[in-house]
């Protein structure tokens, strides 16, 4: 999972304060370090001309005795005072040293030593282990053109050390403090900069096809986000008219095309009121009649479908379920003739709604079940009554539908791909959706593979229904059950 605009803006604020604060401290640690390295340089460098300016002094009177006295004069305390001295021949075998140093520990190799009896300087770091480490430094003690031996002077490196660990110790602190409040005052700039466009999501997941008039029209707002709002604002401006010219065509040819089926219609069941047509061309004109009934319905679909879409508002009037179904029944029971078509349990209910819609809907639903059920089988129409809802139920012996499937039926263009006989443009339970759900109710389906389908229409009662009304029970009716 990808990192929103604001943790990443918050992350990457605090990664650039940490880089930046990692290259800070380890540039004022090498600085300092190299600073107070070269500063006690430069304090082991006068201690060591003083010791050598003190010896010159003895010219040829000193001895090992003169030598420890000044070696003890100039590290008075020893290495308890941090610092120590030790004197050496040409030999390196010590004459003189401070009390505590382990002189041992400061010698030189063969090739070290020659170099400084040479000239050279020699400064190193020392662990001289319990009395910690120190930073040595080797010169040769010349009395007048003679080399006459070596002289070491060692000074602790707590001076250097010391405040390099308290420096560590602040810039670490203050480190994590300020990448912390960098972290926090990173999100929230991050925050208020994507709110805008937070806003801009929320408004656009409001939108819906039946509704584009809503429009973001931010105000006040960064340029960018300003831009984005303006460019989404044009776009819903042109699909709303592209839209509504949509709507206008479907409900315009729906409209056109039902005057002329439906005299078509007409003039063919005038036809067939002729008894003294042949048994063929009854057939022919029969099938023509059923073909031009299907397509009235498909344009009646489509002119509900653009009613869905322009939010069309319902008429509210009693509308009593009982004698609709029976309508229906009427209608639809010579559109199959070898399916069986019959009506099951029916209780009276009203309802408060648009009776044409509601009468699209349970079409809808009985020439779904008629379509796929097979020749020879079964489609009941029943309608029931319980304390606050009435319910249409509509069950056939067709070839069922799969559970992956019932989620997508209701949408529109979908066909179920398992074998099901005939074609249909995919709208009718879309339709019947929407009109159910519009009426404050709910269509639900049980079906299993091989045994058919009961597709269930839950609508409230309306008022004008008498609520101490007992259900009606027709003797030996059952309801259907979902399949086990």
């Amino acid at each position: 999972m990808s990192l929103s605009i604001r943790w990443r803006l918050t992350v990457g604020i605090a990664v650039a304060l940490i880089l930046t604060l990692t290259v800070i401290f380890v540039t004022l640690r090498l600085s300092l370090s190299s600073t107070l390295r070269s500063q006690l340089d430069d304090d082991l460098a006068n201690d060591s001309g003083h010791i050598s300016t003190q010896i010159y002094l003895l010219r040829e009177e000193w001895d090992e005795v003169e030598l420890q006295r000044i070696v003890d004069t100039s590290s008075a305390g020893g290495l308890s005072s941090s610092f120590g001295v030790v004197i050496r021949d040409v030999n390196g075998r010590v004459i003189a040293a401070t009390d505590g140093v382990d002189a041992d520990k400061l010698a030189l190799s063969g090739g070290d030593l020659d170099a400084v009896l040479e000239g050279n300087v020699e400064s190193r770091e020392v662990d001289l282990g319990a009395e910690g480490e120190v930073r040595a430094r080797t010169s040769r003690l010349v009395l007048g053109h003679e080399v006459i031996g070596i002289v070491q002077v060692a000074e602790s490196t707590d001076f250097i050390n010391r405040p390099l660990e308290q420096l560590q110790t602040i810039l670490v602190a203050a480190g994590i403090g300020g990448v912390i409040l960098a972290a926090f005052l990173g999100y929230w700039v991050a925050r208020t900069t994507v709110r805008p466009l937070q806003d801009v999501v929320a408004v656009a997941a409001e939108i819906e096809a039946s509704d584009l008039s809503r429009r973001i029209r931010a105000r006040r707002r960064p340029a960018e986000v300003q831009r984005l709002a303006d460019t989404f604002d044009a776009m819903l401006k042109r699909l709303e008219e592209a839209f509504q010219q949509q709507r206008n065509f479907v409900m315009d040819m729906s409209h056109e095309l039902r005057t002329p089926l439906a005299a078509l219609r007409g003039n063919m069941d005038v036809l067939l009121m002729d008894e003294e047509l042949e048994a063929e061309t009854r057939s022919q004109l029969e099938r023509m009649s059923r073909e031009v009934a299907r397509l009235i319905r498909l344009t009646s679909n489509l002119l509900y479908i653009a009613h869905a879409d322009a939010g069309r508002a319902l008429e509210e009037r009693p509308v009593e379920l009982d004698v609709l179904c029976l309508e229906v029944y009427r209608q639809a029971k010579d559109l199959r003739p070898e399916v069986r078509f019959r009506l099951g349990h029916e209780d009276q209910v009203v309802v408060v709604g648009d009776r044409d819609l509601l009468k699209q809907l349970v079409l809808n639903l009985v020439d779904n079940a008629l379509k796929f059920t097979p020749a020879g089988g079964d489609v009941t129409l029943s309608l029931y009554r319980d304390e606050s809802q009435a319910r249409i139920v509509v069950q056939d012996t067709g070839p069922g539908i799969s559970a992956e499937q019932i989620p997508s039926i209701f949408k529109r263009l979908y066909r179920a791909e398992n074998g099901r006989r005939g074609g249909g443009a995919g709208l009718g339970l879309a339709i019947s959706d929407w009109i159910a759900k519009a009426h404050g109710g709910e269509i639900a389906v049980e079906s299993q593979v091989g045994k058919g389908s009961v597709f269930t229409v839950r609508l409230p009662l309306g008022s004008h229904a008498a609520p101490g009304e007992e259900r009606r029970e027709e003797p030996g009716a059952a309801r259907p059950a979902p399949f086990t």
